[in-house]
């Protein structure tokens, strides 16, 4: 039981929820850059949410299904088709042997999603399968997802098909609403930076960005400041105030520490849609108190437990 890849497409590998407790040791933790697609997805398709998924981007990758599986597709929508037959995303689908799956055309997010049901049979690194490109670990041999690569399966599909779950769209739209708002809390080092011009100005995602990080060009931010700092942990969110007055925000690939001022945290909460902006998308910074974006996070999961709850009673059904 296995799936091939027929063609990779751009920087397609495998993710899951990232590696804990390694930080100490340089490591960080990685994983899915939208962790609620990553985890929808592995619902939909009946595993629990560490199971490892493949994260796409458009152009996508094309995959030969050499044993029938149950998929689920999450996160940017790239018109997924099954044989040339559109299928739905947020939905799980019973794949026949031989059958391939494609994404026609772009349509919108910059991340796709695919979770297969039982999950793919390959090693941990360190507790996790991400994949770490820089250090060449985890994942599928430590690097992007390759044409001819065969992947194997865990274990046998179960027919549903035919067979729908109920999600309502609202849940999902609920996450990525006001896509271009980010809400974020004050960072350490807040206040070598006017607030209000922080706020009150829009920024624009370069094309110099990835996993690693996405730089923002907008208005240069003249510090108030700008005494030498001392390296201190940062994490996926930070929002740094670079020498040139620019600013970039660590993302899922991010390192673990760093020496620029640390302005603000892009909230849990919001990294998912903030995950799915494409270069070029405009962004505006809004910032919140802790317990509000504490309450942004418990309405995630929130949402994910009822995902969740609803994907359980399904496969127990089937």
């Amino acid at each position: 039981m296995s799936i091939k890849i027929i063609r990779p497409g751009i920087c397609s590998t495998v993710q899951d929820l990232g590696r804990t407790g390694y930080r100490s040791l340089g490591i960080g933790t990685g994983g899915a850059m939208d962790l609620f697609a990553a985890t929808t997805a592995n619902y939909l398709a009946g595993n629990d949410e560490h199971q490892a998924v493949i994260e796409m981007h458009f152009p996508a990758a094309e995959i030969l299904f050499e044993a029938a599986a149950v998929i689920a597709i999450a996160g940017g929508n790239f018109n997924a088709h099954i044989n040339n037959e559109p299928v739905e995303m947020y939905q799980p689908h019973y794949i026949k042997k031989d059958a391939v799956l494609s994404f026609k055309k772009y349509s919108n997010g910059a991340r796709a999603y695919i979770a297969i049901g039982g999950g793919l049979k390959i090693e941990k690194w360190l507790g996790s399968y991400s994949t770490h490109l820089k250090v060449k670990a985890g994942g599928f041999k430590g690097r992007l997802l390759q044409k001819e690569d065969v992947i194997p399966l865990e274990k046998s599909a179960v027919n549903i098909a035919n067979k729908k779950i109920s999600i309502s769209p609202a849940v999902i739209n609920a996450v990525y609403k006001d896509q271009h708002i980010i809400h974020c809390i004050k960072g350490p080092e807040c206040d070598v930076i006017d607030e209000v011009m922080f706020t009150s100005v829009s920024f624009l995602i370069s094309n110099q960005s990835d996993r690693m990080g996405y730089r923002l060009t907008g208005d240069n931010i003249v510090p108030k400041n700008t005494e030498a700092l001392i390296s201190s942990p940062v994490s996926f969110g930070t929002v740094q105030l670079l020498p040139n007055g620019q600013l970039i925000i660590l993302m899922a690939d991010h390192q673990t520490t760093g020496g620029y001022p640390r302005i603000a945290a892009v909230v849990a909460a919001d990294l998912p849609k903030l995950a799915q902006l494409p270069a070029n998308s405009k962004i505006h910074f809004q910032f919140v108190s802790l317990l509000q974006a504490e309450e942004m996070l418990f309405s995630i999961h929130k949402k994910l437990a009822g995902i969740k709850n609803g994907c359980q009673n399904f496969y127990d059904k089937h």
